[in-house]
């Protein structure tokens, strides 16, 4: 007799579709000649995932708030959302830890995230305040699925080594390569426990497809637009 899958491996099974594409930004920076000139770049883009992320987060949790208790999925989902913010909060302001780490490269953090600003950034957080309001918030789920592609650790070491730039403006993707594992687990056991009817588990895909194949479009622009530069 089958085994019956659970909601999280329904989930991964439809992010095989994009799999290859996940890895490829990590994979060109790595082997990109001027690694050392692409990486803050590359991590400027990390800023404003990240700011959205923590904006996306609360707005998400107002919502299940709102909806709870005659929303069980909506309840289940603010207990997890309220845990989830604290654990995200590693500086006083919204993407301020990407912001140091930029600086500890020895460039202009500010100037450097507003150049990276890119309407791809807006599709990419936009599309979830549409979904949590107009649809269910459980779809921020999808949103945070991101962290189960996060950077490994032996990566980070060999783009460290392979730059030459200061450890200090890896703190973050070393910091994330440990905790987001840990969190992309907790994630799951969520998904599997919450009363999820088909409804909810197609919005929760249809964003993690969403943001993750274009989180890595945008970070993938980044390495291209540098090799273009270089050729």
């Amino acid at each position: 007799m089958a085994t019956e899958t659970t909601a999280s491996e329904r989930l991964r099974y439809k992010l095989e579709l994009i799999g290859p594409e996940v890895t490829l930004p990590a994979r060109r920076l790595l082997e990109h000649p001027n690694a050392d000139e692409v990486y803050p770049r590359y991590l400027a883009v990390g800023y404003h995932i990240t700011c959205g992320m923590i904006g996306v987060v609360e707005a998400a949790l107002e919502r299940a708030r709102a909806l709870a208790p005659a929303d069980p999925v909506a309840s289940d989902l603010a207990g997890y959302l309220d845990r989830h913010l604290l654990e995200e909060t590693h500086h006083e302001e919204p993407g301020g830890a990407v912001l140091d780490d930029l600086r500890s490269l020895g460039v202009d953090a500010e100037a450097l995230v507003e150049a990276s600003s890119s309407t791809k950034t807006a599709l990419l957080i936009g599309a979830q305040y549409y979904w949590i309001f107009h649809h269910h918030p459980v779809a921020v789920l999808g949103f945070l699925e991101l962290e189960a592609y996060h950077s490994e650790l032996p990566t980070v070491e060999r783009l460290i080594e392979k730059t030459g730039l200061p450890r200090e403006g890896f703190r973050q993707l070393l910091l994330h390569a440990k905790l987001d594992a840990v969190h992309a687990r907790e994630l799951h056991e969520v998904l599997d426990s919450m009363p999820l009817e088909p409804r909810h588990e197609q919005l929760i895909g249809l964003s993690a497809l969403h943001t993750i194949g274009l989180t890595a479009e945008m970070l993938l622009d980044v390495v291209l637009a540098e090799r273009l530069t270089v050729a």
